[in-house]
């Protein structure tokens, strides 16, 4: 899919070069700030032995953004992500990844979605479809342009007043620091030494 190499464009880094394979192990959370708001991304493992995962960060998020390549198209994982984010009632917006490949075939992509009952606007339904490239960073405004929009559509708020109330993606046990946590908080803020 590529979905890390884009995360890794959003982000501005590296993960991908880094990771077993080229897949991804782990949920991974990550915050960028643009001009007209913060996205936080919740990064879940693509490949089908990661199931479980995925579902999980289908179940956490706001908004699920499919990540479909234009040169593969629709794969079981594909379809198990859009039945996640239909189970968990959370909206799609789709990029379509890979476009600077020769075999690139976005149309086609926006079309096998529609027989799994993703219909992109492109064919008058109401999911947003974006095509993007990861490795050249086309299309990653639009992307977060899409995201942006929904959010504000959806008045997705998350007030720093109060205590922090959010989950946590990830958690584990570090010999020097003791018991540490990946959180992502949805409302309030969390400062150092809240328990």
């Amino acid at each position: 899919h590529g979905k890390t190499t884009l995360l890794d464009t959003l982000r501005q880094s590296s993960v991908a070069a880094g990771e077993a394979g080229g897949i991804t192990q782990a949920i991974a959370a990550f915050e960028v700030e643009r001009a007209r708001g913060r996205i936080v991304f919740i990064d879940t493992p693509g490949h089908r032995a990661f199931a479980a995962m995925r579902e999980r960060g289908a179940r956490a998020t706001d908004v699920v953004v499919l990540v479909v390549s234009a040169a593969d198209g629709v794969q079981p994982q594909t379809v198990e992500v859009i039945q996640h984010a239909r189970a968990a009632q959370v909206p799609l917006v789709v990029a379509v990844n890979k476009i600077d490949l020769p075999t690139a075939r976005p149309e086609q992509v926006i079309a096998e979605l529609a027989e799994h009952g993703v219909v992109a606007e492109q064919l008058g339904g109401d999911v947003q479809a974006v095509a993007v490239s990861g490795q050249t960073g086309e299309g990653i405004e639009a992307l977060e342009d899409a995201i942006l929009l929904l959010a504000e559509m959806m008045e997705l708020r998350a007030p720093p007043d109060g205590p922090a109330e959010g989950f946590i993606v990830e958690a584990r046990k570090d010999r020097a620091l003791g018991p540490v946590a990946s959180v992502v908080v949805t409302s309030g803020s969390l400062r150092v030494r809240d328990a």
